[in-house]
């Protein structure tokens, strides 16, 4: 599937049944969505919260819907992108990974009940 923002990379996550009870398959190392690891965090966020949008200038973000009803947002603030002025929204309520590339604002707002998310990054917050 083709995005307007040319690098967004979105899958939806399968729940793993086996002897020792469920998983939920987060990311992989094919995926190639993390040069480095620089942050791990469970993210929630209330009923109508939004997740202020953020830009990140050299971080690229995983993000992960666990659980709850979500809309994601990105805009590419990137100069030298081919797709720059983009924007893009996706609705979520079952369990989904998305790639926040750096550069792209990104916002998360939390729809119809809380939700829980995983935040992987190649760098932590307070870095560039």
């Amino acid at each position: 599937m083709s995005y307007p923002i040319h690098d967004l990379y979105i899958r939806p996550l399968d729940m793993m049944q086996d002897l020792e009870g469920s998983r939920l398959g987060v990311l992989r190392r094919s995926d190639h969505l993390l040069r480095r690891f620089g942050l791990a965090e469970v993210v929630f966020v209330e009923t109508g919260q939004v997740r202020p949008a953020t830009l990140r200038e050299v971080a690229d973000e995983v993000w992960a819907l666990v659980e709850g009803n979500v809309q994601f947002s990105w805009k590419d603030q990137r100069s030298s992108s081919p797709t720059r002025g983009a924007t893009y929204e996706l609705h979520c309520d079952r369990p989904t990974l998305v790639l926040a590339p750096f550069g792209v604002e990104f916002e998360v707002r939390a729809v119809d009940g809380p939700a829980q998310l995983l935040r992987l990054a190649t760098h932590e917050s307070d870095e560039v």
